[in-house]
């Protein structure tokens, strides 16, 4: 479970109040899957429904969105943006409450056959390469002559 060590990992260190207080932050998985196919491939996916819950939270609730919506896309570009993240609270008092964050990942678990046995990697996506928002570009082409004939072509 890469990813869910990953995720918390992140949640600790952007979170100021769980980097702070890092046992106020409880990580489970409900109802995992796993996605393989017949054959003698062993490579699979695990679905995992992560529960992140936080206790006693005192901070706004973005302090806890905005760095899961940053590792989203990060780890999970893929995913409908829609129905992957869902969660509960409960009030414990005039500052403080609970968080009950569910976040569907994937996993993807590449097996290989090699001399030594079999060599299992957990594959964590890279982030897709970002653009420069100030560059500017500049198509250059030289189509002369590209509409006619080359020699030897009827």
């Amino acid at each position: 479970m890469k990813k869910l060590a990953d995720l918390r990992a992140h949640l600790l260190a952007n979170v100021p109040e769980l980097h702070k207080n890092p046992e106020k932050l409880v990580t489970f998985i409900e109802d995992g899957q796993v996605e393989y196919w017949r054959g003698g491939n062993l490579s699979h996916n695990y679905t995992l429904p992560v529960r992140l819950i936080i206790t006693d939270f005192s901070a706004s609730m973005d302090s806890v969105m905005v760095p899961l919506l940053a590792w989203m896309s990060y780890r999970e570009p893929g995913l409908d943006p829609e129905n992957s993240i869902s969660f509960e609270a409960e009030i414990l008092s005039n500052n403080t409450y609970d968080i009950a964050i569910t976040v569907n990942i994937t996993e993807r678990v590449i097996v290989r056959a090699t001399e030594a046995g079999l060599e299992v990697e957990h594959v964590l996506p890279e982030p897709a390469m970002q653009m420069n928002d100030d560059a500017e570009w500049q198509i250059i082409s030289d189509l002369q002559g590209f509409n006619e004939p080359v020699a030897g072509d009827d």
